[in-house]
């Protein structure tokens, strides 16, 4: 550890009055000497001192403050001459000195007790931007000497752990950075080191009140920005537990302590539950709610300056208008790349100019312009915010009229039997074997094949137990073609389940 103190020129006198440093709330590391230096190396040990001070300051208690740091077996003290501040250039010089300081592959503690005029005040601008240059430097520590708060009968001082604030900065930046840009690891790396400050204080103030739980948060915050970052739209927001829903969760657990231990960052957080809370509890991405997240999630992407991503989410938000169960949840096993190719066709066919126009803006962003004539920024910009004020516009359904009856209302079984092809068949080529089917159960014949193979395929369930049979439709569903069950009707269409088959 590197300490790093100021050292002034004292009161009127040219002195500082000894006191009873206290470095815990119940007086257990304390120490009486006039250097709050001296007490505080005393109670951290560090590896080395460094002390900035002006000549007129170390000519006053360079020796003092050097022979009590040697009484305490620690090698002598460094100084760094410092100008005296009276101008501009002179107080950039210092601030040019302590940055120096901090450069420091290791744990710094940094007393600002002694500083001179402007000294303490542009400290913590000085740890802001020397944490923000160097990401390989050790934990910064910011620690004052409360001399006008000691106790007058016991001559006792307590000495403040000012880190959390200088945290609060940090933090503050952060989750400006993240809610301009979707970047999540400096706010949620500073959540996590300032939870674990608050943990230290509730712990060292004697444990009042419920433990603080910030720390968590910084998890939700990470997960939910690398789903972010990556444009992983299922573990995003596609199930009650997506990270968008964990996060606002942990902001909704957090937020009474922040209220309490951070009061200005109150109104900042409410920020980041409007980004967040949009984005949570959509069961399925063709559902209404799902349709309302995606198009919520392109929004913010546009309005972060991130074109690519506003575009890859408003295209395939829109196909998945056109989704079935096994095709509008994408990172599960349930997800089919064939009902997916389906639901794509469908959207092609319905909305074939708007296919086109997104198709041909997506190219002109992914292919970096090369083409004679690129798209403008302001051009790319208008467009999107166009297009996905036509796709808000929209209803979330399929604009279909249907009369829907779900599967998981349905007592009877249902079983799949799968017959697409990925490659040009003839009719001589064999239907796969049938599955096992309990009697009375709905079959429903699924896959990309031709017509006349379903055809076949309906034939060869004429005879089994199957109590009815449907026929899967990527903008309706499942569709009833033959029923001898009193749960099914010719015609009916069934919505298929969230959870896999």
């Amino acid at each position: 550890m590197r300490l790093i103190t100021f050292l002034g020129t004292g009161n009127r006198e040219g002195k500082y009055e000894e006191t009873t440093y206290c470095f815990s709330e119940d007086s257990s590391e304390k120490l009486t000497t006039c250097y709050v230096a001296h007490a505080l190396a005393s109670f951290l040990h560090p590896a080395e001192v460094i002390v900035l001070a002006t000549d007129h300051a170390w000519k006053n208690h360079g020796d003092s403050l050097r022979q009590r740091l040697e009484s305490l077996n620690l090698s002598p003290p460094q100084r760094v001459p410092v100008p005296f501040g009276q101008t501009q250039s002179e107080l950039w010089q210092q601030y040019t000195l302590l940055l120096n300081q901090l450069h420091y592959h290791g744990t710094v503690a940094l007393d600002i007790t002694h500083g001179f005029r402007a000294q303490p005040f542009f400290a913590s601008a000085v740890v802001q931007f020397a944490q923000s240059m160097c990401d390989d430097g050790g934990d910064v520590y910011v620690y004052y000497g409360a001399f006008e708060a000691r106790n007058k009968e016991t001559n006792e001082t307590p000495v403040w752990n000012l880190t959390a604030f200088v945290e609060l900065l940090h933090w503050s930046r952060a989750i400006l950075l993240f809610l301009r840009s979707g970047r999540a690891d400096d706010i949620a790396q500073t959540t996590e080191r300032l939870g674990r400050e608050l943990q230290k204080q509730w712990a060292l103030g004697g444990q009042q009140g419920s433990q603080p739980s910030l720390a968590r948060l910084g998890k939700a915050i990470m997960e939910f920005g690398s789903d972010f970052a990556t444009v992983r739209t299922g573990a995003l927001i596609a199930n009650q537990r997506s990270s968008a829903q964990r996060l606002l969760e942990a902001i909704q657990s957090a937020e009474h302590e922040i209220v309490q231990h951070l009061p200005p960052l109150a109104s900042v957080l409410q920020q980041m539950i409007d980004l967040v809370k949009p984005l949570a509890g959509s069961p399925r991405l063709s559902g209404q709610a799902g349709q309302n997240a995606l198009q919520s999630l392109a929004q913010s992407y546009l309005s972060m300056g991130r074109f690519a991503e506003a575009a890859a989410v408003l295209r395939e938000g829109w196909i998945t208008r056109y989704a079935c169960s096994q095709s509008d949840f994408p990172g599960t096993e349930k997800f089919s790349d064939e009902h997916r190719e389906a639901a794509e066709h469908s959207w092609f066919k319905n909305d074939e100019n708007t296919a086109r126009t997104l198709a041909d803006l997506r190219n002109d962003i992914e292919h970096a312009g090369f083409r004679r004539h690129p798209r403008s920024p302001q051009k790319i910009k208008e467009q999107l915010e166009g297009m996905i004020r036509e796709w808000q516009s929209l209803d979330g359904s399929s604009q279909l009229d249907t009369t829907v009856n779900p599967i998981n209302q349905i007592e009877a079984g249902v079983v799949y039997y799968h017959v697409g092809v990925d490659h040009p068949i003839t009719p001589d080529e064999p239907l796969p074997p049938l599955p096992e089917i309990p009697r009375g159960a709905l079959v429903i014949v699924e896959g990309r094949a031709p017509i006349w193979r379903y055809g076949m395929a309906l034939h060869r369930l004429h005879g089994s137990p199957a109590g009815a049979v449907a026929v899967f439709d990527p903008r309706l569903g499942a569709v009833v073609v033959a029923s001898h069950h009193p749960d099914w009707k010719e015609g009916q269409v069934i919505d298929l389940p969230d959870q896999g088959h």
